[in-house]
């Protein structure tokens, strides 16, 4: 019997056409009340990417130790708030890909105007960055899987195969 399996791709996917679609609504009723579309730059990328590099890291420490390799062993606080940042990255990217995406989209229609191409184009690349900082908390959530044992039959509380510390 498995333990606790995390957060599913499909749940990602959810919360992604989910956030996309409330996104677009939220757009539309903003431009006809008058209001324009928020401004995409490149400074948004800058916290996509640290966060993104974070996770990789932080996971990367725990499997390191639950490979054997590492030589100091981490907390079960650690381990803990390292699966629970790697799934808030799974979701949080998945609903920064819809927003990011819903904002793309409200600029296509004029997209041979110069600027709207611009933000049509850093809205893409934006929702890229949300999308591999989704992918970076999967594989996260992954690597802090503790790995099946030998001993099967042992009492130790944990199934093999669930979360770290989870």
């Amino acid at each position: 019997m498995r333990g606790v399996d995390g957060v599913r791709v499909g749940t990602g996917a959810i919360v992604a056409v989910l956030a996309g679609m409330a996104s677009w609504l939220l757009l539309q009723v903003v431009r006809s009340l008058g209001g324009g579309y928020p401004v995409i730059s490149w400074i948004g990328l800058v916290p996509l990417v640290a966060v993104t590099l974070l996770v990789l890291v932080m996971c990367w420490q725990i499997r390191r130790y639950l490979l054997g390799r590492g030589t100091l062993r981490p907390s079960p606080q650690r381990g803990r708030g390292t699966v629970v940042g790697a799934q808030a990255a799974a979701l949080g990217g998945a609903a920064l890909l819809g927003w990011y995406a819903a904002n793309a989209l409200v600029h296509l229609p004029n997209a041979d105007v110069a600027s709207e191409r611009v933000q049509l184009v850093w809205g893409v690349v934006h929702a890229v960055a949300a999308l591999v900082l989704s992918v970076a908390g999967y594989v996260g959530q992954d690597w802090c899987r503790i790995p099946p044992t030998e001993h099967d039959d042992d009492d130790d509380g944990v199934a093999d195969g669930d979360l770290a510390y989870g």
